[in-house]
């Protein structure tokens, strides 16, 4: 680690000290690749929660949101701990890295190029779940919450699809930081640079919802559609992941 000591700085480079903690050609490297790997984490994440909300408020409604954190995200994220921890426990850290990093971003491809195009095909009709559940046409306007929850959970089997994006969305969403970022930086970063250099990394990751916000107003929703402006938001996502996992072997 390199060592300052401010007493003797002129205050040009003491006010340099305090803004940008960061010193020789080294540190400024390392700490750029590291930082780097959050802004696309939280990039990334932005863009594919922002779209997950979209997509089941609109096939679904706002009420099945609360279904699926508890019956879906859930488990989703504890069977998601148990395959990370035993993982773990076979695999070196470069490996269990990219295990668990790149089967998101190839879901997130995948899903825009051959789930969501597809979708008519491969999800039933919303009246052929309601027949399977026995809801009738009176029981759509009861008030009873039995049938409302019946309502709600043939809406996320008729658009399945959209349910399990926002399951992966909000797996990735949680371990995205926690997991990926955060252990990768504890293991790279020692104690006399954490202290200067994580602050910075929180400063330059809150860049990332900027781009993502500026993104999608300036170019993703331009599109003359839902699936063209969802072949947007897959572009930044899918270039995301790329980008951190070159930082991460670099």
């Amino acid at each position: 680690a390199v060592i300052i000591d401010s007493s003797s700085l002129p205050m040009r480079s003491k006010i340099r000290n305090v803004i940008f903690p960061v010193h020789g050609k080294q540190e400024v490297t390392k700490f750029l690749l590291i930082g780097s790997i959050k802004f696309f984490v939280i990039l990334a994440l932005t863009l594919t929660r922002d779209n997950k909300d979209t997509m089941v408020v609109t096939e679904c409604g706002a009420e099945a949101i609360a279904f699926l954190k508890i019956y879906g995200v859930l488990p989703a994220a504890a069977l998601f701990i148990a395959l990370y921890s035993k993982m773990a426990t076979i695999l070196d850290k470069k490996p269990l890295f990219y295990a668990t990093c790149i089967p998101f971003f190839a879901f997130f491809f995948l899903f825009d190029t051959v789930i969501y195009p597809n979708r008519s095909s491969i999800q039933p009709s919303l009246s052929t779940v309601q027949s399977l559940f026995g809801i009738q046409e009176s029981s759509l306007s009861s008030s009873s919450k039995d049938s409302g929850a019946s309502v709600i959970f043939s809406k996320l089997f008729a658009n399945w699809t959209s349910a399990l994006f926002y399951i992966i969305a909000e797996v990735y969403s949680s371990v995205s930081v926690g997991i990926l970022f955060w252990q990768y930086a504890n293991d790279v970063v020692p104690v006399s640079q954490a202290k200067r250099f994580y602050p910075l990394f929180a400063q330059m990751s809150g860049l990332a919802p900027i781009l993502a916000g500026q993104y999608v107003v300036r170019y993703a929703s331009r599109a003359k559609d839902f699936g063209e402006s969802l072949h947007r938001l897959t572009w930044m996502v899918t270039f995301s992941g790329v980008m951190i996992c070159l930082f991460y072997k670099w």
